[in-house]
C-alpha cells in the first residue's frame, strides 16, 4: 500500500475513534440521550413528593431500593422497610394535609447514577397545628436493569 493511503487510513480511524468518543460523551450506558434519564429522575422526585402527600407507601415502595440508606432528622435509616416502617409510615400517620415540594432541582448523571441536589419545603398539620419545615436535600439514584431507584437520601432542615 502506498504511504498516502496508509495516511488517510490512519486519518479515518482517527475520525472514527473521535466520532465514537464524542457520542459516548453524550449518550448514557443504555445508548439513550441523557435527557431521557434526566427526565426519568426528575419525575421520580415529583413522585417522592406526591406519594408522601398522599400517604401513598405503595408508590414508595417502587422507588425506594430495599438497601437504600436515609439519613434524616439526626438519625440513619438503613434499609427501605426500617426507614418505612419505622420512621415514614408513623410520620404520615402522625401528620395531615402534607404537602412536599422539591425546589432548585439539579441532577447531575454519570453512568448509571443520578445526584440530585435540592432544597424542599414541607407543610402539614399535627395536633391541629400548622408545621413548616425546609431545608437543603441529596438523593442518589442508581440504574439497575433499566429502573431508576433511590439508593441514598440526606437531608437536613429546620422548622419555621
Amino acid at each position: 500500500m502506498p504511504r498516502t493511503s496508509y495516511t488517510w487510513l490512519i486519518i479515518a480511524a482517527i475520525s472514527v475513534a473521535a466520532c465514537t468518543v464524542e457520542r459516548a460523551d453524550v449518550r448514557t450506558p443504555s445508548g439513550e440521550p441523557p435527557e431521557a434519564d434526566t427526565a426519568r429522575v426528575r419525575r421520580l422526585v415529583d413522585l417522592i413528593a406526591e406519594a408522601y402527600g398522599a400517604g401513598d407507601l405503595a408508590t414508595l415502595d417502587t422507588i425506594y431500593h430495599e438497601g437504600v440508606t436515609v439519613y434524616e432528622g439526626g438519625r440513619a435509616d438503613r434499609g427501605w422497610l426500617a426507614y418505612r416502617d419505622g420512621h415514614l409510615a408513623l410520620e404520615i400517620e402522625g401528620l395531615s394535609e402534607r404537602e412536599l415540594d422539591f425546589e432548585d432541582v439539579e441532577i447531575r448523571l454519570t453512568g448509571s447514577t443520578a445526584v440530585v441536589t435540592c432544597s424542599f419545603r414541607l407543610t402539614a398539620l399535627r395536633d391541629g397545628e400548622r408545621i413548616a419545615a425546609h431545608g437543603l436535600g441529596t438523593m442518589v439514584f442508581r440504574k439497575f436493569a433499566g429502573r431508576w431507584r433511590l439508593v441514598h437520601s440526606h437531608t437536613s432542615s429546620g422548622e419555621s
